[in-house]
Formats: structure tokens, C-alpha cells, sequence
């Protein structure tokens, strides 16, 4: 078998142009290999985004649902008020109150967990990060709050099977689920408007047939108090 010895090298020149050879062949690899991680992170990227706003646009939904059927609790609240007050300057009995009601939603950040559990969040820029972040900052508020208003409801709905002659101390926690109840519906709708908003900067903006079917959905449910929200004011 005949051997091929390695050529010697000659003189730094050779030297240099052998190593200048490796160091190029090195780059081009590691340069590939960073192509082809950067593509495999912006394919996961992207896939995680659009989870993230089919997640979203369910949640800026619901919120336009909620802002629609406002005007019906507010005057529902109002309603309760008025006949606490009427008990406790006038004795007048208490009417039984229909149920005070507030739709009950799931507002999921699952697709938002789960990239930053796989820590495809660390992946893009900067200013889109930050755009998701606030995003769901408010569908996580929204989620947090809403068994305070459902108990806040439990509370006051004692009304439609115990109402009457109230006796002071009834009447006094009433009015305590009253004010939390109240303070709760801002929060929870001004959350809903925060998210709405905040959906803009990532190009998420209900169509005006989603606001439509929303809005159609709450008068079948609420009545014709539900109406379609201002969205260029805040609840408060």
C-alpha cells in the first residue's frame, strides 16, 4: 500500500494561507449553523404568535361582550341602591330583584405560558415582546379578578330569595356587596377596554362584524339595554 506523507509546509506564507483556509471553513459552518437556528427559531416564533392571537382576539371579544352589557348592571346597581336606600329611610319593604348577572369567560394566557415556558419569548424583539407582555398582562387581571365578582354576585343575588323587611344588619352587608360589586364591574371592564386597546399594538382590532355579532349576542341575553361601547372612553 502506498502512503501519501502530508506536503510540507513552506515558508509563513504557506503557514498562514493553510490556517486563513481552516479559519474560513470554520466560519462558513458556525455561519450555517446560525442560519439555520435563527430559521428554526422565527418557524417557532411565528407559531407561537399566531396562538397568541387567536388567544387574544377570543379575549378582546369577550371584553366588547362585557363593555356592551355595561349600561344593563350599571342600572341594575343602580336599581338595588335605590331600594336599600327607600329600606333604610322609609322601612319600605325590599322587592325581590331579578339575578344580577356578569358572563363568566375564560380569559387564557395558555399560548403566552407556554412560549415563555419554552422561552420562545426570548426571541423576539424587544418592542413586540413587550406589546404581548401588556397585552396579557390584562387577560391575567381579568382571569385574577373574576371570582371577586362572582362572589360579589353570590351576595347580592340573596336578594332574589330573601328580600322583604330587611334588618339592619342585612341591609348593611348588602350594601357592602353593592360597593364591592360596583368596584369590581370597573375593574373588570376597564381591564376588558385596557386589553382591547393594548391589542392594537399587535394588529389585533375586532372587525366590524365580530363587534356586531357581540353586540347582537349581548341584546339577545340582556335585552335592549346592552348598546355598543364608546371605546374611545375609559369605563369608570
Amino acid at each position: 500500500m502506498e502512503i501519501h506523507r502530508p506536503k510540507a509546509i513552506h515558508g509563513l506564507r504557506e503557514l498562514a494561507k493553510e490556517i486563513a483556509i481552516i479559519v474560513v471553513g470554520v466560519l462558513i459552518a458556525l455561519g450555517a449553523e446560525q442560519a439555520v437556528e435563527a430559521l428554526h427559531w422565527a418557524h417557532r416564533v411565528a407559531d407561537a404568535e399566531d396562538a397568541m392571537r387567536v388567544e387574544l382576539r377570543h379575549g378582546e371579544r369577550d371584553a366588547y361582550y362585557r363593555l356592551a352589557i355595561r349600561p344593563c348592571a350599571v342600572a341594575q346597581l343602580d336599581g338595588i341602591e335605590r331600594a336599600l336606600a327607600a329600606s333604610r329611610d322609609r322601612g319600605t319593604p325590599v322587592a325581590a330583584i331579578a339575578p344580577y348577572r356578569r358572563p363568566r369567560r375564560p380569559w387564557q394566557s395558555d399560548a403566552w405560558d407556554s412560549a415563555r415556558a419554552l422561552q420562545i419569548t426570548g426571541h423576539m424583539p424587544t418592542a413586540r415582546l413587550s406589546a404581548w407582555s401588556q397585552a396579557y398582562f390584562f387577560a391575567e387581571v381579568l382571569h385574577a379578578t373574576q371570582p371577586q365578582e362572582r362572589a360579589a354576585l353570590s351576595e347580592i343575588n340573596t336578594l332574589t330569595l330573601n328580600a322583604g323587611r330587611l334588618q339592619p344588619a342585612e341591609r348593611d352587608r348588602l350594601y357592602g356587596a353593592l360597593v364591592r360589586a360596583r368596584e369590581l364591574l370597573t375593574d373588570m371592564d376597564l381591564g376588558g377596554w385596557l386589553l382591547i386597546q393594548r391589542g392594537k399594538a399587535l394588529g389585533l382590532q375586532l372587525s366590524s362584524a365580530e363587534k356586531a355579532a357581540e353586540l347582537a349576542s349581548a341584546r339577545d341575553g340582556f335585552g335592549a339595554c346592552a348598546a355598543a361601547p364608546d371605546m374611545g372612553q375609559a369605563p369608570h
